[in-house]
């Protein structure tokens, strides 16, 4: 049995390779991972390990260096662990777990429900660090004399990386998570997650700008890079820290509407018969819309993308029909029109069409799209615009 063709826009969302699964959890790589990874190889196999130990053979330095790297991102993998546990016994979902160029993070669905709540996930992942380095340094200790010193310089460097993982974890700033802590306190104090939040994300930027300058005097006095690394890195919290908080004020803004206020109504459907030629010249061209609705009567049954029609000639289009290029209907793409909009985005975010058609009864009542989340968002924000901080102060 052939599997369904799915339309370069309509496939899930999936970014990188999957490693494994734990607790319902999904540890994946991005495609940038395998800088740092490089990266990381180097600097040990260049640098760190032939300095630390001279004697060594350059086989044993770069096997050495292989375990440490891989160790390194074991102790990556473990910290999000913790924090994913400890985040699922609290009753917050965590998707997936990703490594990428600037580390690991953790996917987590929901904000947690309190402060409390907030500082337990948040610390758990330095505790680990801290655990880690302390575990690394004991067998550092116990091979000391039953093993090669290039072995033992191994155990040290990961001790110290976990050390050093940890510290740089408690940065009070989003979205460190020494941020996160600091955003519970402030909860706990105020009473606002939205308050609370900005406060965390105005640290993060401050240390952000920070890591900036100090990539800026490194460059100067001839370390270009490391003091580039320090500036990507600044850039990147910076930009986090920013979208933590706008993405807050988002969901806080959207807490009493639901799908069936935003969607569109009645939208132009398809009969799966069509031929795809049909398609092309009275819908994609006539219309202007990327993706249409299929329907058997008024039951979806899928959703038809423009990107079914790429590599098809005139004659192909005209033998084939709209069932035999569409995207069969499953529940990802259908939501009901009493489902909350915060739920659509995160249903939303996970398909490439941008768009979920809204079902009731079996029949289609209307198509929520990102465009128009996005022009709702921007006529909320100009007719309401003293609702937010006044509603953040109660959040």
């Amino acid at each position: 049995m052939s599997r369904p063709r799915f339309p370069d826009d309509a496939r899930p969302v999936r970014r990188g390779l999957t490693l494994f699964r734990i607790a319902g959890t999904e540890v994946r790589i991005d495609v940038s991972w395998a800088i740092l990874f490089a990266l990381v190889l180097v600097s040990l196999g260049a640098g760190f390990l032939p300095s630390m130990h001279p004697g060594a053979s350059t086989p044993a330095v770069w096997a050495a260096a292989v375990v440490a790297t891989v160790g390194f991102f074991a102790s990556i993998v473990a910290h999000e662990l913790a924090h994913t546990l400890v985040a699922k016994r609290a009753g917050i979902e965590v998707p997936s777990i990703t490594l990428f160029l600037f580390g690991g993070v953790s996917q987590i669905a929901d904000e947690p429900r309190d402060a409390r709540t907030e500082l337990r996930v948040a610390v758990v992942g330095p505790l680990a660090s801290f655990a880690l380095a302390a575990a690394f340094a004991s067998l550092h200790a116990a091979m000391a004399g039953l093993a090669t010193p290039l072995a033992a310089g191994v155990t040290l460097y990961l001790a110290w990386i976990n050390t050093a993982l940890g510290v740089f974890n408690l940065l009070p700033g989003l979205p460190l998570d020494g941020g996160r802590i600091l955003r519970a306190l402030a909860w706990w104090r105020t009473g606002s997650l939205r308050r609370s939040t900005r406060v965390a994300s105005s640290a993060g930027k401050g240390i952000a700008v920070g890591l900036m300058v100090l990539g800026g005097l490194e460059i100067f006095s001839g370390a270009l890079v490391g003091g580039l690394w320090l500036i990507l890195i600044g850039l990147f919290l910076r930009g986090t820290a920013e979208a933590g908080y706008q993405n807050l004020v988002l969901v806080q803004s959207l807490a009493d509407v639901s799908v069936g206020d935003v969607a569109i109504a009645d939208p132009v459907g398809v009969a799966p018969q069509l031929s795809l030629d049909d398609l092309a010249e009275h819908y994609f061209l006539r219309h202007g819309y990327r993706a249409y609705p299929v329907l058997d009567g008024e039951t979806p049954v899928g959703i038809v993308a423009v990107t079914a029609l790429r590599d098809l000639d005139r004659e192909e289009r005209a033998a084939m029909t709209v069932k035999d290029r569409m995207t069969p209907i499953d529940d990802a793409l259908c939501i009901g029109p009493q489902a909350p909009l915060t739920d659509a985005l995160k249903q939303l975010a996970r398909t490439r069409s941008g768009r979920l058609l809204v079902v009731h009864d079996d029949r289609l009542v209307g198509l929520l799209t990102k465009d128009a989340v996005a022009r709702f968002l921007e006529i909320r924000r100009v007719l309401e615009p003293a609702r937010g901080e006044d509603a953040g102060a109660r959040a």
